[in-house]
């Protein structure tokens, strides 16, 4: 039989052909089958450790916001606002407060007017009365700062339980200055200080409350707690009521 040149066997060579190139095909597309395995495996084990390291980074912010509020606290909120030339910082009520009984408030007043002020009333919606504090004065170009021992400006009667974090709109009325309104959260009472308000002077009590005045309201805002030992001060003591911690 005759045969063409270059023609021997040309159907074991062209199905050797065939038959090769999709076994290398398939043996490729394996290897880089496994590859992406891998790597999707990889990404998978680092998405998994993101997520756990992310639940024990929330887990342990939970734990801490919850051992301070459990636990006794560094710092206190406060809010501060302003009316006129006078300006009030540090303000919270020292509690927790029964209801039926007073509350102090503890605040710091600062009196940037050529002229000095009083600080007529305290009076709030929660609470059946309030009394100024001791002294009511704040001088010109000066300060009051009042503690949680019998000085301080307090609410008599709140009408009921007032716990920690809580809060009580308190107006504040100045003879010049206006008033102003702030929502005063509850906090426990600086260390050494005693929540139960002293008894009220004469000239305190002889104070005629005045009536906030529409449309001066501030806006609160945070403020960090004025320490124990700074608010010490000579105005502070001058009160006859106070107690020591």
């Amino acid at each position: 039989m005759s045969r063409r040149p270059g023609a021997r066997f040309p159907s074991v060579i062209t199905s050797a052909g065939v038959a090769a190139e999709p076994a290398a095909a398939r043996d490729d597309a394996a290897r880089r089958g496994g590859f992406r395995r891998r790597m999707a495996s990889r990404r998978v084990g680092v998405a998994m450790l993101a997520t756990a390291l992310g639940a024990g980074g929330a887990a342990g912010c939970a734990s801490g916001t919850d051992a301070m509020t459990n636990s006794a606290r560094t710092t206190t909120n406060s809010v501060a606002g302003a009316v006129g030339p006078i300006t009030l910082r540090n303000v919270y009520v020292a509690g927790p407060v029964a209801q039926g009984e007073s509350a102090q408030v503890v605040s710091a007043f600062f009196n940037a007017g050529s002229t000095p002020d009083t600080l007529v009333s305290v009076t709030s919606p929660g609470a059946a009365g309030g009394r100024p504090p001791t002294p009511a004065e704040i001088p010109a170009g000066g300060d009051r700062i009042f503690i949680a021992n019998g000085s301080a400006p307090s609410l008599q009667g709140v009408r009921k339980n007032q716990l920690i974090g809580s809060q009580l709109p308190i107006t504040f009325t100045f003879a010049h200055a206006g008033s102003v309104t702030l929502d005063v959260p509850v906090e426990p009472a600086a260390q050494g200080a005693s929540a139960e308000p002293g008894e009220a002077s004469p000239s305190a009590a002889a104070q005629t409350p005045g009536t906030a005045t529409p449309g001066s309201t501030a806006s609160p805002t945070a403020s960090p707690t004025v320490p124990a030992g700074t608010a010490a001060t000579p105005t502070v003591s001058a009160s006859p009521h106070t107690t020591t911690g």
